[in-house]
């Protein structure tokens, strides 16, 4: 078996959603059709496996909780196979505190780990916060693990505070804002260029004054993606559709292990998980001042974009990529150690 691999597997078994928020990554909506075959799903889970140092399958979409029975199969194989499981929702099934309970305790009987759940401006024109918070609350008396993600722009209504001050958040979890820990912002960001440019406090901006606090990229490498095109992807970037060289090939045509052990000999993903974004647009922007990155982008995905799709950028990656290609892989040897035998 490879010692050298993933961390985790992500399936996104379909684009459908409940919800059709605008910017979605994904153009998720309720009338995408389509979904990965539930014998592929579990081939995929089956096939990861075989690395060491797979740890966790995440079911996400579009809205995994479509799936139904078929979710709760796919989380009770990788359970089997000794793996964590996480699903990302929107959490429109979590209607009461009964409703929440019931969709949660066969999954969780199949062995669920964490539970994710995704709200903010978008999503909350589709789905109530009182879903998010029945649904964390019935996770939390189940022993499933919470986390929260809420979209961060700079004229957003919901909020952690939001969150936090509501009143079923005062009748689950009392006023000791037990739930603040396991809340993320992260930054809403427009997914195309006719998109409506979305704008943030300028604290979360990139420039030159911040750029040395930006760290390598947690998913390039790390993570692998199965897409409901059966498709794999090297990244769970929210840009990562609109960045072919993150592709790896089909899924039904190459196996997991051989498409993931030729990324893995790819340079720039490399130093993407090493240095990030960030700081590789910075370092390229010393060869040219031209390059145009200071306070353009509050996302690492957003800069990974930028920095593939830039002709100035690709230009000097691939003139003076040579100046850090032992510095890079000498780093990326001690991030992404092998898995013992």
């Amino acid at each position: 078996m490879p010692k050298r691999g993933p961390d985790c597997l992500t399936i996104l078994p379909t684009y459908r959603c409940t919800a059709a928020c605008s910017n979605c990554c994904f153009g998720s909506h309720p009338w995408v059709e389509g979904r990965i075959p539930q014998s592929e799903i579990l081939r995929y889970i089956r096939e990861a496996a075989q690395f060491q140092t797979l740890s966790l399958v995440v079911f996400s979409g579009g809205e995994c909780f479509l799936l139904e029975e078929d979710l709760i199969e796919a989380v009770a194989l990788a359970t089997r196979l000794g793996l964590a499981t996480r699903c990302v929702t929107n959490g429109f099934w979590a209607t009461s505190e009964r409703t929440a309970m019931r969709k949660l305790e066969p999954l969780l009987d199949a062995g669920l780990s964490e539970i994710n759940f995704s709200t903010g401006d978008n999503h909350s024109e589709y789905v109530s916060l009182d879903n998010i918070l029945y649904g964390s609350y019935a996770a939390k008396k189940l022993g499933i693990g919470i986390a929260v993600m809420i979209e961060l722009t700079d004229t957003r209504k919901v909020t952690r505070e939001t969150l936090l001050q509501h009143p079923l958040h005062q009748r689950f979890f009392g006023t000791n804002r037990e739930l603040n820990e396991f809340i993320v912002e992260s930054p809403w960001i427009a997914m195309d260029e006719a998109a409506t440019n979305v704008e943030y406090d300028p604290a979360h901006y990139l420039n030159k004054n911040n750029v040395h606090t930006k760290s390598g990229c947690s998913s390039i490498l790390s993570t692998i993606v199965a897409t409901p095109q059966r498709e794999l992807f090297s990244c769970c970037g929210i840009t990562s559709q609109q960045i072919p060289e993150v592709k790896l090939g089909s899924l039904d045509q190459h196996s997991i292990l051989d498409m993931y052990e030729d990324a893995s000999n790819d340079f720039i993903k490399m130093w993407l998980a090493v240095d990030g974004p960030e700081k590789i647009v910075a370092w390229a922007s010393q060869f040219d001042s031209s390059i145009e990155w200071e306070n353009r982008f509050a996302h690492q995905c957003e800069t990974c974009q930028f920095m593939f799709h830039d002709a100035k950028v690709k230009k000097v990656v691939r003139e003076y990529y040579k100046d850090v290609i032992h510095d890079v892989l000498l780093k990326y040897s001690m991030l992404r150690p092998s898995a013992p035998s």
